[in-house]
């Protein structure tokens, strides 16, 4: 599936489009940081934006010229509640199209729709798997809801795909379109004073994400550990359920130092210029902001070859490397070679920032959204 573009007509009497962007919230996560850059760079004098959320939960800024509304969305049995305050909102504010991201708001979104005066269009993104986030219950509950769609939109070819099969959605109502990243700001933030001390000659590989089982990175410890003892460290960025457990897992191997825990950070793009390889050992993706961050800041990424979305970013040997998912070992071979080999991965994070600087401009990506928004009226 080619990605999608768009015939569009503007309005001859120059009214804006009037659109509701919904997502839970803003903590930090990719698709989060994607949407709250999106709504930055929507354009004002073709849209007229309102923001919904669920939770007062926000890692990055939203805009203050756009109108935010809440539902109240905190605990399981709120969903009732949620769809009745969304649906409430719909046709009280008459939206002409309303966009949804994250799986679970997109379902709550098509409900909602289906139960509203007002029809507006609906453009709703999947930014994972769907077999792996609607299972069961949610996968008759997804089927129903999302065949409501204008469009639904897969943040990579995989993920489209995934949802025309597993979700029974019609083809000509699935797009694909990449994320949007702000390669200015994360260009200019990368050049913020790194907040610790980085070693010269050292040897620096970063990861970003939450610490959770899809992101595997009991492994990426596995494969760290063939560096045990070598002038090398591991920057970990990030919290999450599984952290504790991490952390007694390196001190198991024997890394003591070697890893550093640094937290959530708001502006993680120092810790990338900084590092010499990123490092991604994730069970499945979508199309993963962090990876293309890193590229973006001329850091090369050593990624998994996981369903989906990092085939789509990285050429192998080209400006990155790809391994088996699940693989330590392979993984940590292509660390220790990286460890011995500053040229080659100078090569691949030159080759990942051009790419990256073609493949997600983001006024060019933006405007491809906008379009959608026009098109689907």
């Amino acid at each position: 599936m080619a990605e999608a573009a768009f015939d569009t007509r503007h309005d001859p009497a120059g009214r804006r489009i009037k659109i509701l962007l919904t997502i839970s919230d803003l903590r930090g996560g990719g698709a989060e940081r994607e949407f709250s850059v999106l709504v930055k760079h929507l354009s004002r004098e073709r849209f007229d934006p309102h923001l919904c959320f669920w939770r007062d939960v926000y890692a990055y800024d939203h805009p203050p010229d756009i109108p935010v509304h809440k539902v109240e969305k905190t605990r399981a049995w709120h969903l009732p509640k949620t769809v009745l305050q969304l649906r409430r909102l719909i046709d009280e504010l008459r939206p002409d199209v309303v966009f949804s991201q994250l799986h679970y708001v997109n379902m709550v979104t098509g409900t909602a729709l289906a139960l509203s005066r007002h029809h507006p269009r609906w453009v709703c993104r999947q930014v994972n798997d769907p077999r792996r986030e609607m299972i069961g219950v949610f996968a008759i509950w997804a089927r129903r809801a999302l065949r409501r769609a204008d469009r639904a939109v897969g943040c990579c070819e995989g993920v489209s795909n995934a949802m025309i099969e597993y979700l029974r959605l019609e083809p000509a109502r699935v797009a694909t379109l990449r994320n949007v990243v702000d390669l200015e700001f994360i260009g200019r933030a990368s050049r913020d004073r790194l907040p610790i001390e980085r070693q010269i000659g050292r040897f620096i590989v970063v990861h970003a994400g939450r610490f959770h089982a899809q992101k595997n990175q009991a492994m990426l410890l596995e494969a760290f550990s063939r560096l045990r003892g070598r002038n090398a460290e591991l920057w970990m960025l990030g919290e999450g359920p599984d952290e504790n457990a991490l952390r007694e897992r390196a001190a198991a191997l024997g890394l003591g130092e070697q890893v550093r825990w640094l937290g959530f950070q708001d502006n993680p793009y120092p810790f990338f210029r900084a590092a010499d390889c990123f490092a991604l050992t994730s069970n499945h993706e979508g199309l993963p902001n962090a990876i293309i961050e890193a590229m973006a800041c001329g850091t090369p990424a050593v990624s998994t070859r996981c369903k989906f979305g990092p085939e789509e970013l990285i050429e192998d040997g080209v400006s990155g490397r790809l391994t088996p998912v699940g693989n330590a070992e392979v993984f940590g071979r292509v660390l220790h070679r990286l460890c011995g080999a500053p040229d080659e991965a100078s090569r691949l994070g030159a080759a990942a920032r051009s790419r990256t600087l073609v493949d997600f401009d983001t006024q060019d990506v933006c405007r491809t959204y906008e379009d959608l928004f026009e098109a689907v009226l």
